[in-house]
């Protein structure tokens, strides 16, 4: 049985949507989400087109599982939706996290840094502090 999820990217130039039919749970985001940065221009810019595609290069692995949705509304089985922008003020990743439990209620709302280090598992939080170049890193490992 999967997991399914919508990851919506948007920016001030409009809003793309993914869906990802298996493990869609936060674990699962943090990890996929992380894997996309190095396909995408990186944590110092942000266009929701660009990470959008580089979710896909970063996460398909064959049919099915990972594919280009016209929008979370497109979907009615749906456990979690992702909504990826970026702060005004300094860039930053932001995500809202919503569940769906009879109707979606948000889960996360922050920074993508604070999302990986409340989900991610350590081999993810490894993988972040390598593409992540700020001082304060996630796991004390690394």
């Amino acid at each position: 049985m999967g997991t399914r999820a919508v990851f919506t990217f948007k920016d001030d130039f409009g809003s793309h949507a993914v869906y990802k039919h298996w493990d869609g749970y936060p674990e699962g985001a943090a990890e996929y989400l992380t894997k996309a940065i190095p396909f995408s221009y990186g944590l110092g810019r942000y266009e929701a087109d660009d990470l959008s595609a580089a979710f896909v290069a970063a996460n398909k692995k064959g049919g099915g599982d990972v594919y280009l949705s016209p929008s979370v509304d497109a979907h009615g089985d749906l456990d979690y939706h992702y909504e990826l922008t970026a702060a005004k003020t300094n860039g930053q990743l932001i995500i809202r996290v919503f569940h769906n439990e009879v109707t979606f209620k948000e889960l996360f709302y922050g920074r993508l840094k604070d999302f990986v280090d409340t989900y991610g598992s350590s081999d993810t939080k490894k993988m972040w502090n390598e593409l992540d170049k700020s001082p304060n890193k996630l796991y004390e490992g690394a």
